[in-house]
């Protein structure tokens, strides 16, 4: 049996799993943390030598590893993937596996990548043991040095570590590495995300002596009795000579709060510690706990563990920390990059916990493996919770048979007992772990109860979850993934003792996800929600280049890969660079605010959200907007609301007299964001129109002729088609305001959300309306001219779905007062994605301003973070470049928008509360692009009106839109707004 495909075997000369523990000479080295700076390792990454094997193992040369002098060899970054290197290709699948389902074997075309350098042991290692450790490789590999088998380990998301220490030379050493790119472990890393091999993680050299500490578990937990008394217990395993001891201090920046010693060996210490400064996400204090092997008085070694006294416990069916019942206000996170794969630079990671830090999220699902463990040491510092994820998904299972096809069979127990129990030893002393997840999507069975009490004798302190586990028989809570609001609701009014967690929800797929309102409301509700995490973090989208030169983002199948899941890895609340946001982030972080506002008759109740911070650290500044200005603005005196308690204030007396905003911003730097950044805000009011143009009357003319009327003022002119009923033409001082005309709009290019439901769409022929003229009347007054229309629309195959009933009242002052009607023509068709009007200006018409919500789009269910004001905006700049381009742009509860050109000729629209969309494109060239460098803008502005925009939901994977949201069309709907063309200088 070969060992990738021997599910017993999880390695050979593998090192028990521990901790990343590189030895220090000094405790202020150790303190550091700087293992680069440590005399005893040395990182080994770099330009390695590569050489690729698409055949499979067979086809290694025989000169490997013993004469690698013979391979021809290319160059490859280490870490790196090698598919982001021109060796094979990308590959995303989410459920589906890429190779036969037949465990434990793979094919034998199976890629090998070879790997090759030479390294000089440092001076500094000299009569010292030499260990080698693999942070991260993709899927198994073997190791060699100098030409010798050194170890051979599985689970790319884990560490391994080998002694070497008998195989070295003095001089130049070789070290060689064959990668394989399918295992045996491969049917339990079917997780959704890029398929990448090689050696994405560190490797690096640990130089030990005889005498060394090897391991330490370190607990800081609270006394449940007060949460006021730490309860500091740490195990160390030693290894060396006796006579040996331990010394070890735990520091509170330079003092040391306490000192211990103990015999080396299998070393227990405890102390209690009175009324540390106490760890949480929004405290993240942490202490110094140092350990020092001596013998006599001689320090042979250092390390630290930097540790946070926290408690976690479940009761009451709720979640707390250190005593405090809190909401997990979370994403899901693939340790991924746009650019490098599975290889994340430092600073990647760090980015990625600032940007969620100061977008109001307070927990991370190291979705479905452990991370890098350089971000654990940041969630630690900055303040992060945690749900710490095994290296473990067999999703793909449901294709052959049942969902625990793996999870009940025996056979895989070893494995995975071995990755939960590596997952703990790796991670165990980071405060911010809050929980254990024993993987993700793999069914239920015996191999579950196995891994989780394996777990357990490792770590007791902390909650177990995994959501396949439905009746939480070895899991400490109830989890799902894509609960309605109903449904979370229904939980939440369960008599259960134990909470209801939702690992995944919100399915952040493209434009979207609506209904997180809704979802917080209800988790505030009740008890026994304690939150959840969106799915998912970032776009998982790769750089690729077309022939044109132009760069995009590629998704599944854009490389060539079979199977593969298409755009479903781009699913995150970031663009893939995790620089910029998706308009879903920010709707994300102001449904998170950890300050509520309620506004009532001449008073405002401040409510502070946070579980252990005060409010006191916010400056809370207001002003009174009326006509886009500022007229009135202050700051309210620090308030030290406590948490989870309420303050009421009066609204200040210039709060009537316009639209009152209020902001709360950090009034001090912090590690995660400086003084200055905005935590929160509300708004009390309405917004005011835009000013409107007020311009002498006219007689008006009206004139009909081969099939046209036209109606005419001094300087304005509409022209309608008769036969059509479609109004062609409208000048304003000889400038044509009009490219195509008026016309009912029952379509949006749909997005990823709407997969299922523009299947309906489509069937009811929304996408391809043809019109049909039943009537053209029109009637003239002294004060206006009335022209209406009467149209019906349908797409073909399809009964027609409506009748549009128009009637335009023109006026001398060149107003226009459009109402209309839109009639349903039976009552099969589904809810619809919008109901209202589109119509094309010139591509010269590029600017627009507007009185609604803004700067960013807009929809029903997604448009709390879109403040109530006054706004500007190129046509270009309205527009939002989802990977797969979609809807996208609209802006609601808009009460006036204006269309103008460089002439200063404009057309000002107005309404009671629509919404509006423009653009470059139309909807049908949206529709039909599948990446960004598809969809190029036309000479043209499409402007979309939308009496009624249908709402979003997260339909790409959870559920449709609240159904007292969604757009039906059963009964006639009618709406008016005023068209006003003008000159600037009118104005």
């Amino acid at each position: 049996m070969r060992d990738y495909e021997n599910l017993d075997l999880m390695h050979r000369n593998r090192l028990p799993a521990r901790a990343l523990f590189v030895p220090y000479a000094t405790v202020p080295a150790a303190r550091a943390m700087r293992p680069l700076a440590s005399p005893y390792y040395r990182l080994l990454n770099g330009s390695w030598d590569f050489h690729y094997i698409p055949q499979g193992p067979a086809h290694v040369p025989a000169a490997f590893p013993e004469n690698c002098g013979a391979i021809c060899w290319d160059k490859i970054p280490v870490p790196s993937n090698w598919q982001l290197h021109g060796y094979g290709i990308p590959h995303y699948t989410n459920v589906q596996y890429p190779i036969p389902y037949d465990p434990p074997y793979v094919p034998d075309e199976n890629p090998v990548g070879l790997y090759r350098r030479d390294f000089t042991v440092p001076q500094s290692f000299d009569g010292r043991k030499t260990l080698i450790r693999f942070d991260g490789v993709d899927s198994v590999y073997y190791a060699y040095v100098n030409g010798q088998f050194a170890g051979f380990s599985k689970v790319p998301h884990m560490p391994a570590e080998f002694d070497i220490t008998k195989l070295l030379m003095s001089g130049e050493n070789e070290l060689c590495v064959k990668v394989l790119q399918w295992s045996d472990g491969t049917y339990l890393e079917d997780q959704d995300k890029w398929r990448l091999s090689g050696i994405f993680r560190d490797v690096g050299l640990i130089s030990v002596c005889e005498n060394r500490l090897i391991d330490a578990q370190v607990d800081a937990l609270l006394d449940t009795a007060d949460y006021e008394t730490g309860l500091l217990s740490i195990k160390v395993q030693t290894e060396g000579n006796p006579g040996l001891h331990l010394r070890v201090t735990l520091f509170d920046g330079e003092t040391a709060l306490w000192t211990g010693e103990s015999p080396a060996g299998e070393a227990s210490l405890f102390a209690q510690i009175k009324s540390p400064l106490r760890w949480t996400a929004e405290t993240p204090n942490l202490y110094d706990v140092v350990l020092e092997l001596i013998d006599g008085e001689a320090l042979i070694e250092a390390q630290c563990v930097r540790v946070g006294f926290r408690t976690v416990e479940i009761k009451n069916r709720q979640l707390y920390v250190n005593g405090v019942s809190i909401k997990i206000k979370g994403v899901n996170r693939h340790d991924f990059h746009h650019e490098f794969g599975s290889a994340v630079p430092a600073e990647a990671l760090k980015n990625d916990i600032l940007m969620m830090k100061r977008y109001n999220i307070n927990a991370v699902r190291t979705s479905h493996y452990p991370n890098d463990v350089r971000f654990y040491d940041l969630c630690d510092a900055l303040g992060m919770y945690v749900i710490d994820e095994a290296d473990l998904e067999s999703h793909g299972v449901v294709a052959v048979k049942h969902y625990d096809l793996i999870a009940d069979d025996p056979a895989f127990e070893t494995a995975f007992v071995d990755r939960g129990v590596r997952m703990v030893a790796r991670d165990r002393n980071h405060a911010s772990i809050i929980f254990w997840s024993l993987g993700n999507e793999s069914g239920f069975g015996c191999n579950c109860f196995a891994m989780a009490a394996a777990m357990r004798a490792l770590d007791a302190t902390r909650p177990i979850h995994y959501e396949r586990d439905e009746q939480a028989l070895c899991a400490d809570m109830y989890s799902r993934m894509y609960t309605s609001v109903p449904g979370i609701i229904e939980q939440g009014q369960l008599d259960n003792d134990r909470p209801f967690f939702l690992c995944e929800y919100a399915h952040a797929m493209g434009q979207g996800p609506g209904n997180l309102k809704e979802y917080w409301d209800a988790i505030y509700q009740y008890d026994r929600l304690i939150g959840g995490c969106v799915w998912e973090w970032a776009d998982h989208g790769l750089f690729k280049t077309d022939e044109k030169g132009e760069k995009y983002y590629a998704y599944g199948g854009d490389f060539g890969d079979q199977p593969n899941d298409g755009v479903f890895c781009i699913d995150g609340l970031c663009y893939p660079d995790r620089k910029r946001p998706h308009t879903a982030l920010m709707e994300y972080k102001k449904i998170l605010e950890p300050v509520k506002f309620t506004f009532g008759a001449g008073q405002m109740t401040i409510k502070n959200l946070w579980a252990f911070t005060d409010l006191s650290c916010l400056t809370m500044r207001w002003r009174v907007v009326r006509g886009g200005e500022t007229s009135a603005q202050g700051v309210l005196p620090t308030l030290s609301v406590a948490p989870y308690t309420s303050e009421t204030l009066p609204l200040p007396a210039e709060a009537a007299n316009g639209l009152f905003e209020i902001t709360c911003e950090l009034n001090h730097d912090t590690p995660w964001a400086p003084r200055g950044h905005e935590v929160a805000w509300a708004q009390h009011g309405q917004v005011e129109p835009l000013p409107a143009p007020e311009r002498a009357a006219a007689p008006l003319t009206v004139q009909e002729c081969c099939g046209a009327l036209c109606v005419c003022g001094d300087d304005f002119c509409l022209k309608f088609d008769a036969k059509q009923g479609v109004l062609t033409s409208w000048t304003k001082a000889g400038v044509e305001m009009i490219k195509e005309g008026i016309r009912p709009s029952m379509w949006r290019a749909p997005t990823d959300n709407d997969v299922h439901a523009a299947k309906e769409w489509r069937k009811q022929g929304l996408d391809r309306l043809q019109s049909r003229l039943e009537s053209f009347t029109f009637e003239q007054s002294d004060s206006e001219v009335t022209v209406e229309i009467v149209t019906v629309h349908g797409g073909y195959i399809r009964r027609p779905a409506l009748k549009f009933c128009q009637a335009y009242h023109i006026f001398p002052d060149g107003k226009v007062t459009l109402s209309a009607a839109f009639i349903p023509y039976h009552d099969e068709l589904p809810y619809l994605p919008r109901l209202g009007i589109r119509f094309q200006m010139p591509g010269w018409f590029d600017q627009i301003a507007w009185a609604g919500r803004g700067p960013h789009e807009s929809y029903p269910d997604k448009k709390e973070s879109a403040r109530l004001g006054w706004w500007r905006q190129s046509v270009a700049e309205t527009h939002e470049p989802y990977i797969r381009p979609q809807e996208n742009g609209s802006h609601e509860d808009t009460v006036s928008l204006r269309v103008t050109c460089g002439q200063g000729v404009g057309l000002l629209i107005e309404g009671d509360g629509f919404a509006f969309s423009t653009h470059g494109y139309t909807p049908e060239m949206l529709t039909a692009a599948e990446h960004t460098n598809e969809l190029k803008p036309g000479d043209l502005t499409q402007v979309l009106l939308d009496a009624w925009m249908g709402p979003l939901g997260s339909n790409s994977c959870g559920p449709e839109p609240l159904e007292e949201q969604r757009l039906y069309f059963r009964e006639p709907r009618s709406f008016s707004w005023t068209f006003r063309p003008y000159f600037i200088r009118e104005m």
